[in-house]
């Protein structure tokens, strides 16, 4: 890995650092904060991952590894500790209950926003592991990854005990943004193409 490499890699460790020092600086009991930890950093390495797209032949001169490995570390990373996430916040709960839908109101439908975008992210990862037989049809599923961040952080937002942080809210929305300008710009690439 280059000097250029090793910066960025940096950069997205100390954002990592960031988000868990400032969880594990709020306290609370061990499995509130592993709930807490496995949400912020698999939002964090997902949108990470999402937001490399636009940059292929960038991310292996940078990393001096191929995109796709770089791009499905982090989003391995991210869907495990996202998965983790409801699974460890049922057990906190003491029910099951907490994974299933439910008739919701508009603004209950927001403020649980992570159970629609578990979904989405699940559609979004089977459309992955189908891509070599539907070549021509899997990559709009895959977007659904997009919407899935945007469900996330309005979830972490309304519901997330960390979120009420300046910190961790200006490193979601930051993120964010990144995410939102690389979706802009691969379709601009696309489009060029």
């Amino acid at each position: 890995m280059e000097r250029r490499g090793a910066v960025l890699a940096g950069g997205i460790a100390a954002l990592f650092f960031i988000v868990s020092v400032s969880v594990l600086l709020a306290g609370g009991d061990p499995l509130s904060l592993l709930v807490r930890l496995l949400a912020l950093n698999g939002y964090l390495a997902l949108a990470l991952a999402a937001s490399m797209s636009p940059f292929l032949r960038e991310i292996r001169e940078v990393f001096g590894r191929p995109f796709l490995a770089v791009h499905h570390f982090l989003a391995a990373f991210g869907l495990a500790a996202i998965l983790l996430h409801p699974l460890s916040y049922a057990l906190l709960a003491g029910s099951l209950e907490v994974l299933l839908p439910s008739t919701w109101t508009w603004v209950e439908f927001w403020t649980y926003a992570g159970r629609p975008a578990l979904v989405l992210i699940l559609v979004a990862l089977t459309a992955v592991s189908l891509r070599k037989r539907y070549t021509a049809h899997w990559r709009p599923f895959h977007m659904l990854m997009y919407a899935a961040l945007l469900l996330g952080l309005v979830h972490a937002l309304l519901r997330g005990t960390d979120t009420t942080a300046p910190v961790i809210r200006a490193v979601l929305g930051g993120i964010f943004v990144v995410v939102m300008g690389a979706f802009v710009l691969k379709r601009w690439q696309r489009r060029e193409k």
